[in-house]
């Protein structure tokens, strides 16, 4: 049978309502607190946040969303929001919906059926479809490296588009004019917003070339596969600009399959500096998006936003190293 605030009481010798109390965070005389807390050691209490939410109409629980759990950028993220949900008295549950319309859906309202009390979402698209009936619900949202049409709820991203001209720019001035660049789909927000910062560099520069735009679909496969068609269109490449980490180590392969050098045979540019690019390629240009403080900034919008706050959009600056 379940230990109950009852039997903490009969243990303690306190009120319940004192006990009540120290379990909803209120402070309580210091001699108290290690009365009740000994003897929920003692007696194995563990607190039902389901009947407690019922009442208070709270979980204590995020739900976080997002395309691929196996993606570097969404795992690095994560922990950064659990920790700084945790700090704070939220736990969450993580779903990954593999980058399907459908099953995105599915799972908004998987999390909202576990009451949760606000949602952090990296859409698929940005269609505000995916989180509309969590808006309408009330419940808070805040979406991270997307942006959408929706002011009802806030967004986290970096400033894709002014890194990305920056990237290009530092190519360019290495005396480089063919520098391909290898994207994601043109519906992603991300890959958008980074491939206008590469034309505006190469139009401004006078060597735009549509034809030497790639979509290496996200991913490692897609980055190898891009990178080999890029030589094979264009063997005349002097550099490649790279706007993800998975097409980045992605490229890498390829570029090692082809005997190409980089650095002497091709300049080379990736994104996100973790420890492995940081390994494979320690004399390159890398786009270091503050992936720590977006997963903290996505916490702490989100909470402020329980509390009462208003939604906003924050837009936090990436480097390159």
């Amino acid at each position: 049978m379940a230990v109950t605030i009852k039997d903490l009481a009969k243990e303690t010798g306190l009120a319940c309502a004192t006990i009540s109390a120290y379990l909803n965070g209120v402070p309580v005389r210091n001699y108290n607190k290690v009365k009740i807390e000994n003897a929920i050691g003692k007696l194995g209490y563990i607190r039902n946040d389901y009947a407690r939410g019922l009442k208070t109409h709270r979980s204590g629980t995020i739900g976080v969303l997002i395309p691929e759990l196996s993606n570097v950028f969404s795992t690095t993220i994560i922990t950064e929001i659990e920790e700084r949900l945790r700090e704070n008295g939220y736990g969450i549950i993580v779903c990954d919906c593999r980058t399907d319309l459908a099953r995105e859906a599915e799972s908004v309202r998987f999390l909202l059926s576990k009451m949760v009390d606000g949602l952090i979402i990296m859409p698929v698209s940005t269609d505000k479809k995916a989180f509309d009936i969590a808006v309408t619900k009330g419940t808070p949202v805040v979406v991270i490296d997307r942006m959408t049409d929706s002011d009802k709820v806030s967004h986290v991203v970096i400033n894709n588009r002014e890194i990305s001209r920056k990237a290009t720019e530092r190519i360019l001035a290495k005396g480089c004019r063919y520098i391909a660049l290898i994207t994601g789909d043109m519906t992603v927000y991300t890959a958008k917003e980074r491939k206008i910062g590469y034309e505006e560099a190469m139009r401004k520069a006078g060597y735009y070339d549509e034809t030497r735009v790639f979509n290496g679909g996200l991913c490692v496969e897609g980055g190898y596969a891009a990178t080999k068609e890029v030589f094979r269109n264009h063997p005349d490449t002097e550099a490649i600009f790279v706007t993800n980490y998975e097409m980045t180590i992605g490229s890498i392969i390829a570029l090692n399959e082809e005997g190409k050098k980089i650095g002497k045979d091709v300049e080379f540019t990736g994104f996100d500096r973790v420890e492995i690019t940081r390994a494979l390629l320690p004399a390159t240009d890398t786009v270091n998006q503050p992936l720590e403080e977006i997963g903290k900034v996505a916490a702490d919008t989100l909470v402020d936003m329980i509390n009462g706050g208003k939604a906003r959009n924050v837009t936090l600056e990436a480097e390159i190293l």
